[in-house]
């Protein structure tokens, strides 16, 4: 009989967790490349139920770290593909949530708002996660999308892909990923722009 001490354990569960995430994040980016995507029809998206549906699906991690998880949300649909876009948000939360201090902020955003590079009737949809966390310094926003890239200072598991796919995915829409400091200037704020369909 081998007995295997506890700690090592639970260091080959975390491993294998995180083996496993990283697997399926793996599968998400090649899922979400646009060679893929061309081929499938367009739906109809609901992002206000998107971002319901998220919250409640991280709402156990949240608490446990006694983040307050919140939605502001405004009805609107876009053309997109609905699991995309899906797997989209829950990698902003998943972040948020994983980088936000305990007792913080996490809002889950919707709506409709005016498009700032085109006409003044132009609106754009957009789709936003902001938390009020360590935030990420100017000169390295641009650098967090790429694949596998993790920013100075991070603390915490993390391969650096979720913003990658997160970006990857809004290519896949013709659509755009910024990402900006949160309120009051902390914490981090990622916003897809994308093309409304209706406000209703």
């Amino acid at each position: 009989l081998i007995r295997v001490p506890g700690a090592q354990i639970y260091k080959l569960r975390d491993a294998t967790r995180r083996t496993s995430q990283l697997a399926n994040q793996l599968l998400a980016l090649s899922r979400a490349d646009a060679r893929n995507i061309d081929a499938q029809p367009l739906q109809r998206v609901d992002l206000k139920e998107l971002c319901e549906t998220m919250l409640e699906a991280h709402l156990d991690a949240a608490t446990a770290k006694h983040i307050d998880l919140g939605l502001d949300t405004q009805p609107v649909h876009v053309s997109g593909h609905e699991w995309l876009l899906r797997e989209l948000l829950s990698n902003l939360v998943n972040n948020a949530v994983k980088y936000t201090p305990q007792h913080g902020a996490v809002t889950l955003r919707c709506g409709v708002s005016p498009a700032s590079d085109q006409g003044p009737t132009s609106q754009v949809a957009f789709l936003e996660v902001e938390d009020d966390g360590p935030g990420v310094p100017a000169a390295e926003r641009e650098r967090i999308l790429e694949r596998f890239y993790r920013a100075s200072g991070t603390v915490g598991e993390g391969n650096g892909l979720g913003l990658a796919i997160a970006d990857e995915i809004a290519r896949v829409h013709h659509a755009k990923l910024v990402v900006a400091e949160g309120a009051q200037g902390r914490g981090l704020r990622v916003t897809l722009q994308l093309p409304p369909t209706d406000s209703a």
